[in-house]
């Protein structure tokens, strides 16, 4: 039994990409070769659902601490006292912490890449990023990075611009996690049967937050209107920015044709009444959204940062458009939402391509092989 201890912070349970791509694996992973293990900083709706998969969680609250002494401490016992064989640090801080714990305990090592890493980490200052730089060298010097997973080509790329100290990257896909569930509730089935009536949805399923960008989306709209007056723009997520984003469509005045749905766990029972689906982010690795229309059909619009544009382009199911540049993003909005045939053509090619290539099964032999290769 191959023993193997995920290390990750910030995850909530709801839509971050990194829980579901640990869900993935606990899901999927064949349970007569692989325990898995979680240290994370806590969160009932996540302890509880982890362990109902049979996996071992601990938690150290100090991971919510930008510097913790605790952390280093809890995270060496827990490796220590479980016998662990492989240690999967997701995100930066997880990597440092577990990074320098591993000088120590010299198990085989992984660190998952999800988007961003140091120098342009914009949720770090100055000092930080210094720290963070001091524990990539120290780790990589002193300690022994055995596997580096990437979730995209273009992913590889830029974090290979930044940093030769690791190994060669591997690339890899999620693919579409396929749910249980097809609940739904009333209200927002009734809201969007409303609304397809008389209008083409553009959609965002996405957090709001600052790396999404969706005010750009609220500004693309207002564009768009003034060609295509039989649209609508729905907003599924949640997070810090919401209250300033309904203000901004009330200064846009937009706000009859916005509506913000909050975060639903069972988003893809609504993908049927997309027409599309928008990004507008600053960065991304490869964002589950993503997969989910693909698998229901849906086209896409996305900007070309992490891994969009090997997607979108070589399997024909969406286009892309360069970042920031709001006239290129408009003419081909403006072209998805005049070709219904195109549309549907890409919908389908997307749907063919996760059904062939990019699913969990594939996803799941990969990480596997992986693991084994390591052992």
């Amino acid at each position: 039994m191959i023993k193997v201890c995920h290390i990750v912070n910030l995850i909530t349970g709801k839509a971050d990409g990194v829980y579901t791509h640990l869900k993935m694996i606990f899901q999927n992973s064949d349970k007569t070769k692989f325990q898995h293990y979680l240290i994370f900083q806590g969160g009932e709706k996540v302890e509880k659902e982890l362990a109902a998969l049979g996996v071992k969680v601990f938690v150290s609250e100090s991971l919510k601490k930008k510097v913790s002494i605790k952390a280093f401490n809890d995270i060496y016992r827990i490796l220590k006292d479980n016998d662990i064989n492989i240690i999967h640090t997701h995100l930066i801080k997880p990597y440092a912490i577990a990074g320098l714990v591993n000088i120590f305990l010299c198990k085989k090592f992984i660190f998952n890449y999800n988007g961003l890493f140091i120098h342009k980490n914009i949720y770090y200052g100055f000092v930080e990023k210094l720290i963070y730089q001091f524990c990539h060298l120290f780790i990589n010097v002193f300690g022994n990075v055995n596997a580096v997973l990437v979730p995209a080509k273009r992913s590889k790329e830029l974090l290979m611009d930044e940093t030769r100290l690791f190994p060669d990257p591997i690339v890899y896909y999620n693919g579409y996690c396929s749910r249980s569930t097809t609940e739904t509730k009333d209200e927002i089935v009734q809201d969007l049967e409303k609304i397809k009536k008389q209008n083409t949805i553009i959609a965002v399923v996405a957090r709001l937050e600052i790396q999404k960008r969706i005010d750009r989306a609220l500004e693309l709209l207002k564009i768009i209107l003034a060609k295509n007056s039989n649209l609508y723009l729905v907003i599924f997520g949640d997070g810090v920015l919401k209250n300033t984003l309904i203000e901004l469509t009330r200064n846009l005045g937009i706000q009859q044709k916005v509506i913000f749905f909050d975060y639903v766990a069972e988003i893809t029972s609504y993908y049927s009444y997309f027409d599309l689906l928008l990004f507008t982010s600053d960065w991304e690795g490869m964002p589950l959204s993503m997969w989910e229309a693909m698998a229901n059909k849906v086209p896409i619009l996305a900007p070309n940062v992490g891994g969009f544009k090997e997607i979108l382009e070589e399997n024909n199911c969406g286009l892309v458009y360069e970042p920031g540049n709001m006239k290129d993003a408009e003419e081909k909005l403006l072209k998805l939402l005049i070709d219904k045939q195109l549309r549907e053509k890409m919908g389908q090619n997307g749907k063919s391509a996760v059904e062939m290539e990019y699913n969990e099964e594939n996803f799941i032999k990969q990480i596997e092989n992986i693991y084994s290769g390591l052992i």
